[in-house]
Order: structure tokens, then sequence, then C-alpha cells
């Protein structure tokens, strides 16, 4: 990969339904090329953008830390990844840990599964739950920006980043067929679309723009770090003094090595997930950049799997 398929990623953390017209001139490409990069990179594996809904401010949704017995993971993994309300899985602390997303579509369902189902598979020696209460993001940017070549400020102008609403609205009933059309590949044409979802084009357009400038529905751009060069995984959990938990929270956001950052409750109050090249820089990042951060009082760091699952989509082993 050069210089243009880094740019080309980059711009898709901003706006993942960005027009190949748009890139080709942000990026100083020509329209052919850009499309061309884009598919081999999609049909590799290294990229994806897939439509997601909002969650809500009264419930954003849980991060599961389960240690369980040695031997115990890939079942327990196997099965989570079957859930449907488990967005991500990914295994962490050399086979003794699962760390996992929850989205359940109640209460009652995600209690059923943290206090009663999880426990009683005899695997589970510990449940840590985190609530997600902020998802650090840097507005303009792409959530992971690790590349050596980003976008320049005009660039980013170009590729024009959807506005970031500060409440979501429910979905509508015939949305959700829209969605389910999107979960797996979010760039789809409005055609194809149009065509599955058996409506006119110019709704189908009409529709997903009201969707996504209001914020009922997100688009994430799903990244393989291990072709681009960070094959290192961690997640990071940290305690922050409460009044330097924004700013650390924002800080952390801006960072190279940060796929996802957030402020939870739980044993600790934020959690990120960062990837590097070498676990030297993961120990340099760690030791010094972190570390360096106001009201930092601790830090825990475990590395991690592959994803089994992440946006709700389960991935296949190379």
């Amino acid at each position: 990969m050069d210089r243009l398929d880094h740019q080309i990623l980059h711009a898709l953390g901003i706006n993942g339904r960005v027009s190949f017209r748009r890139l080709a001139v942000a990026l100083g490409a020509t329209e052919h090329t850009v499309a061309r990069r884009y598919r081999a990179l999609a049909e590799r594996g290294v990229v994806r953008v897939v439509a997601m809904p909002t969650p809500h401010e009264g419930d954003m949704g849980q991060m599961l830390r389960l240690h369980v017995h040695p031997g115990s993971a890939a079942r327990l993994a196997d099965a989570l990844v079957r859930r449907d309300d488990v967005s991500w899985v990914r295994t962490a602390g050399a086979g003794s840990e699962i760390m996992c997303g929850v989205r359940a579509a109640s209460a009652e369902q995600r209690d059923h599964l943290i206090l009663d189902q999880l426990p009683r598979t005899g695997r589970v020696t510990r449940v840590v739950a985190y609530e997600l209460l902020h998802h650090h993001r840097t507005p303009g940017h792409a959530d992971w920006e690790g590349f050596p070549d980003p976008l320049t400020e005009r660039q980013r102008e170009l590729v024009g980043p959807l506005p970031m609403p500060e409440s979501a609205p429910r979905l509508a009933a015939q949305d959700w067929v829209l969605l389910d059309a999107l979960r797996h590949d979010a760039r789809r044409s409005a055609a194809d679309l149009a065509a599955e979802t058996n409506q006119p084009e110019s709704t189908v357009r009409r529709r997903l723009d009201i969707l996504l400038r209001s914020g009922a529905i997100y688009l994430d751009r799903d990244l393989d770090p291990v072709p681009l060069g960070f094959p290192v995984g961690a997640t990071l959990h940290i305690d922050v003094e409460p009044r330097h938990l924004r700013a650390a929270g924002a800080a952390l956001a801006r960072h190279a090595p940060t796929t996802f950052v957030a402020a939870v409750t739980g044993p600790v109050n934020l959690f990120a997930a960062v990837v590097t090249a070498t676990i030297r820089d993961l120990y340099e990042y760690v030791s010094t950049t972190l570390a360096d951060l106001d009201g930092v009082t601790h830090i825990e760091t475990s590395l991690t799997g592959t994803y089994l699952k992440h946006a709700r989509v389960i991935r296949r082993p190379r």
C-alpha cells in the first residue's frame, strides 16, 4: 500500500459514503484510480464501511471483560459471536480474557446475559461490566489516523464530514429495512439499495440522507490494522482524576495509536483500544505519551487478539 491507499482509508473514516468523484478531487487522482484502489482494499478485507443505529443517551451500550478458565475462551467467544446483541468480540490476555461489546434491545435482555447466562456457563470466573458514558471523538477526524501520511486540512474539507448531532432520533419501522441492507456494506449505491428494498431510488437517497444528517444512524469504518503494518493491539484500562477525565479522553482521541476511547463506569473511568507497529512502540506510548497526561493515576495494559466480530459482522479467519 502507498500514500493514496492510506489517504483513501483515512477519508473513509471521516465520511464513509464520500463519492469517488469527491475523493478523486481531494486526493489529486482520477476517479477511476480511486475506485479501483478502494475495491482492491475492500476485496482484501482491509476496509469495510458499515451503517449502525446510533446509541441513545439512555443506553450507549456496555463493554464486558470476561475472565475465563484456561482453554475455555474459544468456545465461549464463538457463542458470543453468534449473538445478535453482541456487537464485537476479541480475545485478550493470551486467551485468559474475552472482551466484547453489548448493545441489547432492552435492559432486561442485557441483564439476563450479564447476570444470568454468562455466570451459568461455568467457564467465566469474573465479569467486569463497563457502561459507556461518552465516546470521545475529534470532530472532522477519523477514529484512527495512525498513517504516516494523513490528510491535510484542505483535503478534510473536500471529503466533507457529516455533522455530528448532539442527540439521535429513533428509527422508524421502515428505516430498519434500509439499515439491514447497509449493515455489511454502507457504500452500496442508491440504485442497489432501491432494488433490494423495493423502493424508488429517489426515496432511498432522500431517506438515507435524512438518517445520516439527523444522526439516527452512523457509519463505521472497519479496518484490519495488520496488513497496514500495525499488528500489535492492546486495551488500556485507565483511571483518571475526575477533574481531568474530559481532557484526558479528548487527548487520547487525538493520539495516533488510538482506535477507540470512551469514558466508562466501573473499576476504571477511561477505556481505550490502541494499535502499534511493535511491542516497543506500545511500551513507548504507554510509558511516555500516556503517562504524561494530567490526572492519570493507573494504567492496566492488556494485549489483544484480532477481532472475531466487529461492527456486528463476524470475521472469518484468514
